[in-house]
Order: structure tokens, then sequence, then C-alpha cells
């Protein structure tokens, strides 16, 4: 297969006159307006290229259907809608040295409806553009073509499936990164011309704090254009450009220049930055790539084979026979040492994410509730990884082994003392880690040293030590130094200052690409793969890193004193009602002080945690699911206000872009949660994915769904105090670790049985019980008696049963014919007692055999069992409650005490 996109020199495009008239025009270009893209100057050999930024404005249909996604099937055609392009905007530069800063122009053109153009037609577009105005003679024949999200505008090209096999998708929109996409154009006297187009996104070359195209303007000094002065008229505009070229032509013109202009003054920055960085000219493909390999570089410059040193690697040579050549020929490749490659199975399993818990369900009490953030929490914890030696790495079981610095890992058991808050040691399950009170982990040295500290008996079933270099220094501590020095050197928020606090935050990142399980999608073969490992990938390094953080925010809440409630923690950050003397307290742990002695290095300043909000009421619901009830005020020193303080983690919930604002959004998710009811959802907006992009050759296009609304518990941890809040009406509780892992797992598939299968919301304290009785019902009587137990009353349907067989059967107490009573009586009896039932029930019921011990054990039982000894002295208790050890007790939980749930 030629895997090339040939074009002619020469084509029809559609232009707009002054008078406002479109007009079509031919533009071509000829052979001489090509030079070669490399050049000697001096000794060097530099490479010049045209840079375009590319852009389009398109009308996406009425969308007039809504999809629901628990009913996948209904999702038909939506996937292969198309927009209406209006436009493809360019903005063009030549980096040349020799050439004059005049060589930068742009240009817009406008397909017929129904129409488009192909990659070629605009890059021939934009070199004829500059050459009628006189701005250049001649082009490199490299050429970027940059967009901010091209996911967007590449689906424009009408030859949009022949470039999907020569571009890759990198998080969910196109670019080139294996390599660049020959184009090869045509002339009348058969001389060609072969250009080398490379494809790049600023999505992937812009700072996390800075990822929409207005914040990027902002950053370059380049402001977006306002549509109108009234924003939900440019809110309207922006969803119907069409209309806006209609009313308006030259403000659309305006305005879509300014997007293409956006990307290039953007690109101009980043090039400079990478020249001086790395010598090179080329624009990289991400900005965490820019990161890698200069902490590469940094490695060489001491010793060119230490990077291959401090990963654990090593090259090797082979002699492989070439069919094609007919010869052996030698190649290299790197590859782990022996003794790294025996360990990385257990090092992989040890490496987790961050810890994040929802320690409180529903409206909390009001006080002085604190954000805190561990300042730089893995640049400074990769700062602290000694200089491997590999070589003499080794295995042990000796706890003692591991320190809190310590390069290790482990597959341990342990056991918390029973009134443990907040154990340490992570269990990895399909819903995320779990941290419970007993079980078996696969972790790093820093944790495993903490939960000894913390009173746990922590035994050592398999560990490896990778020992530090002797006179080696720190792995990455001199690179994320220099990373943040040159970071302080810019003012906050300004470009220079946002790319270097990128790069060091990011570069932990790719330690640990390509250790879990995460795919992507290939363009080429229209499936999944996973996603590869990156140059720096190591599992002992990221597995150290994530527990490190872990294990010091772990500290911290374990330090805090019993009357300070945790209310989630995030990550790296907690939120508590913790007072600044409170905190003070807590660095004292021998992990705080390590972390706060490497951001003395790397900074200059110990601080180890920072305050994000303060507000004076959460509500949560989940992981990453908090909202604020009561906001909190920043005051100056006056005491006035500042601004208003807002915690705010949706926990996956969509909201319009109506709601512009932090406040807006916190009352629309706050209204959700207190007004859901089992049969609420949501609406939402979402894009065509890549995968349907190219297998049906579809644009962008937003497509309307409804989701099932789920505002309800997580279950990471079990209640320890539940109560009805008064304000707002709504139940509360606490929280307590889990014994096991285990407890958890069955938990969830109790609450997946009970409430997803069949919607249920959790809002009222009888709602709890309900639930509660559910599990310990189920817990209770284990797999085969739970089996036909009935989701409403389980506990008192199963007893009448039993009662009805056992009267029958004179069994449990009961000695038919007795008391002379009839079934009618009977079944009077028990219903007085708290049982509902009927004369038929007695007679149905007395059919089956008597089974004993088959009823759970809850309150309700319990009484209606006591209220019938009245009337049946000799009733005997034991014949009807379940003796099972793994029953799981929520009931407990109601009005018990807890100086925190008081509060609400």
């Amino acid at each position: 297969m030629d895997k090339r996109i040939k074009s002619k020199s020469s084509s029809i495009i559609r232009l707009r006159s002054a008078d406002n008239a479109f007009s079509k025009s031919p533009i071509w270009v000829e052979c001489d307006n090509f030079y070669g893209e490399v050049k000697k100057r001096s000794k060097n050999k530099i490479t010049d290229y045209l840079i375009i930024g590319f852009d389009t404005e398109f009308k996406s249909p009425e969308l007039d259907w809504v999809i629901d996604k628990d009913n996948p099937k209904e999702a038909k055609t939506e996937a292969q809608t198309k927009n209406t392009i209006l436009s493809y905007q360019v903005h063009c530069k030549i980096f040349d040295p020799e050439q004059s800063d005049q060589n930068e122009w742009c240009g817009i053109c406008y397909p017929e409806k129904g129409h488009r153009y192909t990659l070629s037609d605009i890059i021939i577009f934009s070199i004829w553009k500059g050459i009628s105005e006189g701005k250049i003679k001649r082009v490199p024949r490299t050429i970027y073509i940059v967009g901010h999200f091209t996911r967007a505008d590449i689906p424009a090209f009408s030859d949009f499936t022949d470039l999907t096999m020569l571009m890759s998708s990198v998080r969910n929109t196109f670019l080139s990164i294996d390599g660049h996409i020959p184009v090869e154009i045509e002339f009348p006297d058969n001389r060609k011309v072969d250009l080398k187009v490379l494809i790049r996104d600023t999505m992937l070359l812009t700072p996390a704090a800075s990822k929409s195209l207005m914040a990027l303007g902002e950053l370059v000094g380049v402001d977006k254009i306002k549509l109108d002065h009234d924003d939900k008229v440019e809110l309207h505009y922006k969803r119907n450009m069409d209309q806006l070229l209609d009313d308006n032509p030259l403000l659309f013109e305006k305005y879509a220049l300014n997007d293409a202009l956006i990307c290039v003054r953007y690109v101009e920055q980043l090039r400079e930055q990478t020249k001086t960085l790395l010598g090179t000219t080329k624009i990289p493909a991400t900005l965490t790539s820019i990161g890698v390999d200069l902490l590469w570089n940094s490695w060489s410059a001491e010793n060119k084979n230490k990077p291959l040193q401090v990963l654990g690697k090593e090259t090797v040579y082979e002699n492989n026979f070439n069919r094609k050549l007919g010869y052996f020929i030698n190649t290299t490749k790197t590859v782990d040492l022996r003794e790294v490659s025996w360990h990385l199975s257990l090092a992989t399993d040890c490496y987790h994410g961050g810890r994040n818990e929802q320690f409180w369900f529903g409206p909390a009490f009001e006080d002085d509730w604190i954000d805190y953030d561990l300042a730089g929490a893995y640049p400074t914890a990769m700062a602290l990884i000694a200089e491997p030696d590999w070589k003499n790495i080794r295995i042990t079981q000796n706890e003692d082994d591991f320190t809190p610095l310590t390069n290790g890992v482990a597959h341990v058991e342990f056991e918390f003392p029973s009134n443990t808050r907040f154990p340490v040691l992570p269990v990895r399950t399909q819903n995320g880690l779990i941290f419970p009170l007993k079980g078996l982990s696969d972790c790093a040295a820093p944790e495993i040293y903490l939960a000894r500290k913390m009173g746990a008996k922590v035994k050592v079933k398999h560990g490896v030590i990778v020992p530090n270099l002797k006179g080696g220094d720190t792995a990455f501590g001199s690179f994320i130094k220099d990373c943040v020095q040159r970071r302080k050197s810019f003012p906050k928020n300004t470009l220079q200052n946002l790319f270097w606090k990128e790069l060091s935050n990011s570069t932990y990142g790719k330690t640990a690409q390509g250790l879990r399980e995460k795919r992507i999608f290939d363009l080429r073969d229209i499936t999944t793969k996973p996603l590869p490992p990156s140059k720096i990938t190591n599992p002992f390094f990221a597995a150290f890193i994530t527990s490190f953080v872990r294990a010091v925010l772990g500290e911290i809440l374990n330090n805090l004193p019993e009357h300070v409630c945790v209310f989630s923690c995030t990550t790296d950050g907690f939120l508590s009602n913790a007072t600044q003397q409170d905190i003070a307290n807590v660095g004292r742990g021998e992990l705080f002080s390590l972390f706060s002695k490497s951001r003395e290095m790397l900074t200059g300043d110990e601080t180890v945690l920072e305050i994000k909000h303060q507000i004076r009421k959460p509500l949560g619901w989940r992981t990453r699911g908090q909202a604020t009830l009561m906001e909190g005020l920043d005051l100056d020193e006056s005491g006035n206000k500042k601004k208003e303080n807002i915690v705010l983690a949706k926990g996956g919930i969509y909201t319009t872009q109506e709601l512009d604002d932090n406040w807006s959004k916190n009352e629309y998710i706050t209204n959700l949660f207190m007004q859901r009811t089992p049969e609420s959802t949501i609406p939402m907006k979402v894009m065509t994915g890549v995968r349907d992009m190219v297998k049906y050759d579809a644009d962008l296009v937003e497509k309307s769904l409804v989701k099932r609304l789920n505002m309800e518990f997580d279950w990471k941890r079990r209640p320890q105090s539940v109560k009805q809040a008064s304000f707002p009406d709504h139940v509360a509780f606490s929280t307590s670790p889990w014994e096991t892992v285990d407890q958890f797992m069955i938990m969830r598939q109790y609450w997946e049985n009970f409430a997803i299968h069949s919607p249920f919301c959790m809002k009222t304290l009888n709602d709890y019980k309900q639930f509660g009785v559910y599990v310990l019902s189920q817990s209770s009587l284990g797999k085969n008696d739970s089996r036909y137990l009935k989701k409403k009353d389980p506990d008192i349907k199963r007893l009448r049963q039993l009662l009805g067989s056992a009267w029958k059967h004179s069994k449990a107490g009961f000695k038919y014919g007795q008391y002379k009573i009839t079934n009618d009586e009977f079944a009077y009896i028990l219903t007085e007692a708290g049982i509902d039932c009927k004369r038929s029930d007695v007679e149905n019921d007395g059919r089956k055999p008597f089974v004993i011990q088959r009823c759970p054990p809850t309150p309700a039982v319990y009484a209606a069992l006591q209220k019938l000894s009245r009337q049946f002295p000799n009733l005997e208790f034991d014949a009807f409650i379940s003796v099972g050890n793994d029953k799981i007790d929520l009931l407990n939980a109601v009005n018990a005490p807890c100086p925190f749930i008081e509060r609400v």
C-alpha cells in the first residue's frame, strides 16, 4: 500500500470578497516555491519549516433525540452524523532565521455546502495565500499543522479516512507521533515535490491549568474575540456559527482567524523553550515528552550511560538475519537487567494511585472546614529517591529492612489495632483501593514502615529491597529542583511558570506509564491496544512515589486528635475541621519531616500543607463527590469579603455550559442531591469518540444522553454512626474502616443487588434501616439460606414463614392443638406482634417443613419474638435465629455514640 497523500499543484477554492459575496478562485503552487528542508549554516544543520495554525468553524446538526445510556441499542446512527463545515482558516509562519519577521500571513476559505477540502487543498491554499500577498516566495518542505483539540478539526478534511492510516490518537485527539504524513504534490511538467507534514495539538502541549483556547490565548497575550457583550448571546453564536456568518461576516472572520493565531503564538514560545533546553527546533508531540527528554539529557550530561544505570537497564547486541538484504546485521536494544526483571511483577503490583475516600455521607455539621493539599506532592516524593544499586537487589522477609526512604516493595500480611481510624496499607479491588484493618497487601516501604509505627502487625511474606548506590546522589532530585527553581524565576500563572510546573509534575506520571492496564485506540488497526511504557517507566520508582505520598497523608490523618473529623481525602489532600494548632501538631511525624525537608531542598520553603479552600458546611456522597452547603469566606485585613470559597468535586456529574462558575455548579449539584429520587436522571452532552469517528468517518458531534443519577455512598468504609440530620433534612453518617476487604466486596454486591438493579435512594433514616435489614438478612443466612428472601421486610417475612411451619409441625416450643387457636386467630396474633399475616399465609407456610435457624437476627425479629413469648411462653428463640459468623450489622450504627454525628 502506498501510504502517501497525493495531490495536484492547483485547485479551486471558495473565498469571500469585500462585498461579502462568495466566489471560486483558482489557487496553485509551483515546484520552485519549495526548497529543501535542511540547509547548512556554519557547521550546524538547521531544520526550517512552515507552521500552519489551523482551525475550522462548523455547525453541528440539531439532535432531537435523547439516548438512554442504560439502553445502548437505542444509539443507532448518531456516530454517522456530519457537521456542516463553514470555513477553514489558517495562520502561517515560516521558522527560518534567514527570513524576515514579515514571513507571516493568514487566510480563510469557505467550502460550498456539503463540500469539503482535503489536507493538501488547505496546504496549497496556505502557501498560495502567502505568495499572492507577497509575504513569501518559497517555503520549506516540512510543514507543521497545529490546531487546538484537533479531534474537532482534522475530521473536516475530505480525506480524513486516508489520514487516519498515517496519524495516531493520543489522549483522544489526533496527531502524528510515529513519523510524518507524506504528501506528494504533482506538477504539470511531471515534476513532484514531497512534503513532510506533521500534526500537532496544543491541547497536548499546554499546562494542565490552561487547557482551554481562551486560557492559552491569555498566556500568549492574544485574547479570544468576544462575540457579544451578553453572555447568553455569545453562547448562542458559538453554538450557531452559521448565524454569526450571516449576521456579521467580518466578526466571524476575526473570531475564526484568531483561534489559528493563538495556536501559532503558543508554538512560537514553546519552540524557543525547547530550542534553549534541548537544542532542537522541532515541535514536540506532548509537553510531558519535553520533561522526559530534559531529564534524560540531565542524566546523560553526567555520564552517557547513566540513564540506563538509573533505570536498571542495559543495551544488548543481537545478530539477526535480514531476509530482504540477504545477510546478518547487528542491532541493539534496551532491556531490563536480569536482577531487575526477576522482580518487576511484584513491583508493578505494588504501584497504586492516590488515596481517595469519602469518610462521611450526607450533610456534615457546621464548622470551619479546611481543604488541605500536600504541596507539590509527587515531585517532592520523587526527589527523595536515591540512585539505586540494581546489581545488588535482594530478597528479604525482615520487616526492619523497610524504612521510609527504602526503595523496596513487598507482599505483606497485616492487622491494625481495632481502634485504628485510618489504616494505611492499600488493597486493590475492581472498585479502587480499600484500606481495611487486616488482610494482604502489595505495597512499598513507606507504608510498611508507617503501618508498624501505628502498631500494626506486619509480616513480610516476600519482599524486595533495592539498595542505594554508594556515593550516589538522588536519581531525580537535581532535575526536580532545577524545574522548581526555574518556575519560581517567572511570575505566577505566566506561561513559563506553568510550563516548568507541568514538567516537574508530569514526569512522575511517565515513571508509571504502561504499568496499569490502560488501552489506547490504534487508528490503523481500528482496535485498542495497551498503552506502551515510556522511556523512563520503572515500577519501583512509581511504587515508591505513590506510596510515600499516601504514607505522608496517612500519617497526618492518624496524628490528628480524636476530636478532629476528617470529611474526605482526595489523592494528596484532605478536608477536615482541624484547626491550625491541630495541623501544627501533626508535623511531628517522621514522614511529614522527610517531606518537609524535601520541600525545603527543592523550594527553600519547608511548608508541607497548603490551604486550598475553606468552607462552613460540606456535603458528601462518594469518592470525589463533595459539594458545599455553606460557603466559606476569604476576608481581607479589614474583615471584608474577598471571594467566595467553595469545595466542589462533581463525582462524574455533567454540568452544562450555562453554569459557567463554581457557585452555579455547586448550587446545581446540591439541589440534585437533595431532590433526587430513584427515578432521577441527568442530561449529558458527550462528544463522538475517536473509535466512532474512524469507524464511521464521523465528525465531532455533541450527543445528548440521559444517565441515571447516582449520588449514593460507595461503601469503601462502613457506617459508624447514623442519624437523620435536621438541616438539611437528610440521613448522614460517619464511617470506620472495614475489617477485611472481603466485607467490602460482599457489601458492594449487596448494594448492587438491592439498589442498582432496582434503583433506590438513601435519603432518610428509614431508607438506611431498610437496607441495613437487607444486609443483615443476607449476610447472616449465607448464600443458600438467603436465596428466597424478599427485598422488602425480608426478616419479618422469613420469620412469618418459619412461625407458620413451626406452628403446624409442633416445633420450636409450639405444640399443635395445645392452645385451641384457629389459623385465623394465629394470623391475628402474629399481626399484633408486628408480623403482617393472613390465614392463607398460615396455611401455605404450614405446608413447608420447618428448618431451624433460618431467620436473620434483626431488632425487628427479636421484638416480634419477645411479644409472641407472652402468648407462647415455651417459644424457643434459638430455633429461629441464624447463628452465622459472617453477618454484617449496619443497624447497630443507628444513633450509635459519635461526637461528630451528634452535631448534625
